[in-house]
């Protein structure tokens, strides 16, 4: 699609206001996300301290386990809330359709896989940062309980590092998500959509260079050597998604 002076002047005026405003819609989720993490990483640091200190070893396994289940549950009900606050945002902004079986369904798409690629990634990071640690502390001679404690202090220092990157990546996405499956979902014929990075030092050259890109609906945005529907897209790689703060506008034809 060609625009006319007039509708890139429209465009011009919406971008930035529609960035910023999917920012602060963003931010209360990203810290209640970013909190929830913390306090369950801490809480795991702590027992895999007292299952190491108790020299117990299936102890130890179960609370790996757990670990595992415990982040499966966290990660749907984060994604559950900030899908469902962005759906409803915007739907607001155009007119209300009842399509929540079909968001639903592509939702719990959507959760299945990044909640299996993140606790999959944490749990085999975690078991090899363990062994490392429990390695290094017998070959340096190292008690049990200062042993516990080392772990103990890794696995906080992890956690405070994954609560952030997983609530800043993660809430992003789900919006981003929630927000072209609004999109979809609208089925208006002529729907273009533009890639919008805020320019400052933390963007990436490639989504830089990616702002302002337009494309109908059902196609994708070229962004660093790959195809992308959107800011976020699971299907990108992690260096091309994680911390990503990029949005996408959504424009119909009645509205140019």
């Amino acid at each position: 699609m060609i625009f006319n002076k007039r509708q890139l002047r429209i465009f011009k005026q919406v971008r930035e206001r529609t960035w910023y405003a999917q920012n602060r819609l963003r931010e209360p989720y990203r810290k209640n996300f970013r909190n929830v993490l913390k306090i369950f990483f801490n809480r795991f640091a702590n027992k895999v301290k007292i299952a190491y200190s108790n020299r117990s070893q299936i102890e130890l396994d179960i609370e790996l386990r757990k670990q595992s289940d415990q982040l499966k549950r966290i990660f749907r009900v984060q994604y559950m809330v900030i899908a469902n606050a962005f759906k409803n945002d915007a739907l607001g902004k155009f007119f209300v359709k009842d399509f929540d079986q079909e968001f639903n369904d592509k939702l719990e798409e959507f959760i299945d896989v990044n909640t299996a690629t993140w606790v999959t990634s944490i749990d085999d990071t975690t078991r090899k940062r363990i062994a490392k640690v429990i390695d290094s502390s017998y070959n340096s001679g190292l008690s049990t309980e200062e042993t516990g404690t080392a772990l103990r202090n890794l696995l906080i220092g992890m956690g405070v590092y994954r609560a952030n990157l997983i609530s800043r990546t993660e809430t992003h996405r789900v919006a981003s998500f929630a927000n072209e499956t609004v999109a979809e979902s609208m089925n208006i014929r002529g729907t273009v959509k533009e890639w919008v990075a805020i320019q400052d030092e933390r963007t990436r050259f490639a989504h830089s260079i990616a702002s302002g890109q337009r494309t109908a609906l059902e196609g994708r945005f070229v962004v660093g050597g790959e195809l992308l529907k959107y800011p976020g897209d699971p299907m990108g790689s992690a260096g091309n998604t994680i911390n990503c703060r990029c949005a996408a506008i959504y424009t119909t034809p009645d509205f140019l």
